[in-house]
């Protein structure tokens, strides 16, 4: 199973790659994100087997090599065989979300967020080319100006904010567990859409759930401080939001830079967000077997800010679940692609559980 890098080893309290396991944690890159969900499934169905559990329906276990690039490789391959087989799956469980405690902000309890679906990404190119010279000759914009203001552009002017309606799903169902003034601005998600995305929006945790999000992340050009560039380039990433497209998104970054001496084209591989994210049929197993391992726990939808590999079996089932029993704070998240990649002990044993318990509902379902 495929894992990002490490670029800070010496900042770890283990070595990354160690697979340290002491009294309380399993310590190492991948601990979180996604061995630890891997090895689950598979301790759970030695488990059934064990037992002789039979399920009622074909369960198939599909596990990607090459997620973390983009899964072109695995997944994609493995949906086109099921797709190929006629396959038409009651429910696709994946990795996604996670129970916070503490981030979701004014509920005090557990907050189990099932996503339902995943926004699209795009990273776009800005280049800008120029003939260069001796930097005390320079005419009235060097190419690092002009792609400095194609950038600016773009972040000055940021996609609109609209609540979906899985958004307004995702409100319904936490609405209960916070207090007022929050509760009464969480029931104006249908009446009084636009004020209830503008106070989403004020979080950069929550604006995600309102935007298509824009993010420059990287920019290069010129190859000393006295020489004018012939080159500039720089990197945006887009994660879009259901109703937006890719091509949306190159129409929007050429319409705000207004700079036909600016080349805008995408940059690696893409992908459109899930269409019609919703909770799907088989939505309340998942939400079932949450409050049953984490009594109290608060249930609601969400979709994936990245990219996972359910995207390429969206078409595949009647309901989509990105979803594991892992109980994490505001600290434990940061961990996810960061230093220190951890899970407890205690999560590792009731992810085994999660799985468990799934096979068994799933032996009984019609």
């Amino acid at each position: 199973m495929d894992v990002v890098p490490v670029d800070d080893v010496d900042g770890w309290t283990y070595p990354p790659f160690a697979g340290k396991v002491d009294d309380r944690f399993i310590w190492g890159r991948g601990a979180i994100d996604d061995k630890s969900r891997v090895l689950a499934i598979f301790e759970a169905v030695e488990q059934a087997l064990r037992d002789g559990v039979r399920p009622a329906r074909t369960v198939y276990l599909a596990f990607g090599h090459d997620e973390e690039i983009f899964g072109t490789g695995g997944a994609a391959r493995m949906a086109q065989r099921l797709r190929e087989s006629e396959v038409r799956a009651r429910l696709l469980l994946d990795e996604g979300g996670v129970i916070t405690t503490g981030v979701a902000d004014g509920i005090d309890v557990p907050v189990a967020t099932i996503m339902v679906g995943e926004k699209g990404f795009a990273t776009v190119r800005l280049s800008v080319s120029d003939v260069g010279g001796h930097s005390s000759m320079p005419g009235r914009e060097t190419a690092v100006g002009r792609l400095a203001r194609a950038v600016a552009r773009i972040q000055d002017h940021p996609f609109p904010l609209r609540l979906t309606p899985v958004a307004v799903d995702m409100l319904r169902r936490v609405r209960e567990f916070v207090s007022e003034p929050r509760r009464t601005l969480m029931g104006l998600a249908t009446t009084a859409g636009p004020l209830v995305a503008r106070a989403l929006a004020a979080r950069p945790q929550t604006e995600a759930l309102v935007r298509t999000t824009t993010a420059p992340t990287m920019i290069r050009g010129g190859v000393k401080p006295n020489v004018l560039p012939q080159r500039a380039e720089a990197f945006v990433n887009f994660r879009i939001l259901s109703g937006d497209s890719v091509a949306d998104v190159l129409t929007h970054c050429r319409k705000v830079v207004r700079d036909k001496t600016v080349s805008i084209e995408l940059d690696g591989t893409a992908s459109e967000p899930s269409p019609d994210p919703a909770a799907g049929p088989d939505f309340e197993l998942i939400a079932d077997l949450a409050r049953e391992l984490v009594p109290g726990v608060a249930v609601t939808v969400g979709v994936v800010p990245g990219a996972t590999d359910s995207r390429f079996y969206d078409d595949l089932a009647a309901t989509r679940c990105n979803f594991a029993p892992i109980v994490m704070d505001a600290a434990d998240l940061e961990r996810f692609h960061g230093t220190d990649e951890r899970i407890s002990r205690v999560d590792y044993a009731r992810l085994i559980r999660f799985n468990r318990l799934l096979i068994d509902r799933l032996a009984h379902l019609g």
